[in-house]
């Protein structure tokens, strides 16, 4: 049973730059069927800011509910360790990559278990994506080398999105368009999704002058625009546009210019903490991309294993690009505690960090 101070990191669901660190009593011995994890590895990037600003509107709040309505736990990808066990087949010691919120502990429930690990069935999470209930054991875990589990926290929850969403694409044709503009084409997510699409079909990053030399030489874009250089793009291609901002006015600007627009995939928040709002636009209506829905689907079309070998595959090819020295992507910057994550989160808030850098939190 853990013996040091246990904490945890809240977050004002309605005040996003409002957060505390509220110290918890020690958990008490987990009762049979439960499991207790500490995490003690998880990264901190823009996909945690959309996990806070649609925490509402996609339920990413009720995953790890607190006693308090106003103040929630976001969530964050990890490793954590197996504190106490009462369950049958995961023992104290055993690592697991998942799904957490910024605690000391946490108490699951664990059900299915298996050789690649368990599902949390406590009751307030079987109503939600089953993806996110998951958590890999990492001494089988086909993806995990203990040598890289920095990248791994950065890029694997991001990268499973990126897969999923040039999949998606690909799999409805493009929904007829030519070329695709992603924006925020500096944020990991979005040029994960450009390195997937790859040569298929026309990419064009749309990101600010101070990251433009950037996103040009990430290799994940055929083209580089600035937003200032929007009104550049020939109107009448067919277009397909992916939102990795959230940025409001951007998007009527593109639905706007854009008059052959096919297609509006609204991914991420990179640039606004702004609550969803509804607009009236020229074009599709904007529609939000989820993951798990496509992992659904295509898991049932391949089957779990030829799923697990693709998503491998472009994982793999993905992690040599990313590694390559010429391209200089990544810069690991590693915190400690949870006082460095509140200074992490405050940052990605104020959008003061570079696209190089890649935080982690060690607890």
């Amino acid at each position: 049973m853990p013996q040091h101070p246990q904490a945890r990191l809240l977050i004002n669901k309605n005040a996003l730059s409002q957060t505390h660190i509220e110290a918890l009593s020690p958990p008490a011995a987990p009762a049979p069927g439960e499991v207790l994890l500490a995490p003690d590895l998880f990264s901190l990037t823009t996909n945690n800011v959309t996990y806070a600003a649609y925490g509402e509107a996609m339920r990413y709040w009720d995953f790890f509910p607190t006693d308090d309505a106003a103040w929630g736990q976001v969530p964050v990808w990890g490793f954590a360790n197996v504190v106490a066990s009462a369950v049958e087949g995961i023992s104290e010691g055993e690592r697991f990559y998942g799904y957490f919120p910024p605690v000391s502990v946490l108490r699951v429930q664990a059900g299915n278990v298996g050789k690649r690990g368990f599902r949390d069935t406590t009751a307030h999470r079987q109503a939600l994506p089953a993806a996110y209930n998951q958590y890999l054991r990492c001494q089988v875990d086909p993806l995990y080398t203990a040598d890289s589990e920095a990248f791994q926290v950065i890029y694997r929850p991001l990268f499973i999105t990126s897969f999923t969403l040039a999949d998606f694409l690909a799999d409805n044709n493009w929904f007829g368009a030519e070329r695709v503009v992603i924006s925020s084409a500096s944020s990991k997510t979005a040029y994960g999704s450009g390195f997937c699409i790859g040569d298929a079909v026309e990419t064009i990053g749309l990101t600010s002058a101070r990251n433009r030399d950037f996103v040009a030489s990430s290799g994940c874009y055929r083209h580089t625009l600035t937003y200032s250089e929007l009104d550049t793009l020939d109107t009448q291609v067919p277009t397909l546009y992916v939102d990795f901002s959230g940025d409001r006015e951007l998007r009527s600007a593109i639905h706007h210019h854009c008059r052959e627009l096919k297609y509006s995939c609204v991914v991420g928040s990179a640039q606004t903490v702004a609550m969803p709002t509804k607009q009236t636009l020229p074009g599709p209506a904007p529609t939000f991309f989820f993951a798990p829905d496509q992992i659904i689907k295509r898991t049932a079309e391949w089957g779990a294993q030829t799923f697990g070998e693709q998503l491998g595959n472009a994982w793999s090819r993905f992690g040599d690009h990313v590694n390559d020295p010429q391209r200089k992507l990544l810069r690991i910057v590693e915190g400690h505690g949870l006082d460095a994550a509140q200074q992490v989160f405050a940052q990605l808030l104020a959008g003061s960090v570079t696209p190089q850098e890649g935080h982690v939190i060690r607890l």
